[in-house]
């Protein structure tokens, strides 16, 4: 069978054209994400039209993002739950800000203490307080937060951990350490924190020098009569499970809401 007229395209054209394999593309008429225009019943060979092509790169699209082929599927025929599928795009949308924001502060240096407007986001964590002589032990009673709140099942598998100043820094380093947790968590150790406006620094190195950081925030916010809403948050972004012993690579946000901008 020939091709009806020039507007038609063989597999094989469209996997030169899109750089996709022949593979992907029966797998996506297997779900039932694409149908060819035209298909020899004696050769079997297919052909798609402009709108097909389109309907792939659509889907490559949503697959980039992170979704299924199952995901895509309910995304375009499953009407009665559009609500759920554009909370599951936005959640990935953040993810993606949030890897785009890494990678932008992976490219600060050490010792940039540029300060940084930005937005909380509402949260519902499991917390623990603790008291803690030194940075080791800090460290340590986070991971130990970090294994209770993953035994719930409940654990946010996007959002970062963090600790919470909650002492006078200079009687001993007392910290509430805070897991992410899915909005369904109920447990005794629950807190929820709203969304909130903040400044911030993101710090590169160890985290004996996050006192540092925050005198200068202390300072910036007293000389612009800025005013805090709640205490110092380290959110670690990078550590030991990814640099290791490399404490000069290590990256935390040093947060702190405020009232106004």
């Amino acid at each position: 069978m020939k091709k009806q007229n020039d507007t038609l395209f063989k597999i094989g054209e469209i996997t030169k054209i899109l750089g996709i394999t022949r593979k992907t593309i029966l797998g996506y008429e297997e779900m039932g994400l694409l149908t060819p225009a035209l298909k020899d019943a004696h050769s079997g060979y297919r052909y798609y039209t402009a709108d097909n092509m389109t309907q792939m790169r659509s889907i490559r699209s949503l697959q980039t993002l992170g979704l299924s082929l199952t995901e895509i599927r309910e995304y375009y025929y499953d009407s009665k739950n559009l609500d759920c599928h554009l909370a599951h795009l936005m959640e990935l949308r953040a993810s993606l800000d949030r890897n785009i924001q890494l990678l932008q502060v992976r490219a600060a240096k050490e010792g940039d203490f540029s300060i940084h407007p930005v937005r909380l986001p509402q949260q519902v964590c499991f917390c623990h307080k603790y008291q803690c002589k030194d940075v080791k032990e800090a460290s340590d009673k986070l991971r130990d937060t970090y294994i209770a709140a993953a035994r719930t099942g409940k654990m946010s598998m996007e959002a970062r951990m963090f600790t919470i100043r909650v002492g006078n820094p200079e009687k001993g380093l007392d910290l509430m350490c805070c897991i992410p947790m899915e909005n369904t968590f109920t447990g005794e150790e629950r807190i929820e924190f709203p969304e909130t406006p903040a400044l911030c620094i993101y710090y590169r190195g160890a985290y004996e020098g996050i006192g540092r950081v925050i005198a200068v925030l202390n300072e910036h916010m007293e000389t612009n009569q800025i005013q805090a809403a709640g205490a110092f948050r380290s959110i670690y972004l990078e550590g030991p499970p990814s640099r290791g012993a490399n404490t000069s690579d290590y990256i935390t946000q040093i947060a702190v809401p405020i009232l106004n901008l």
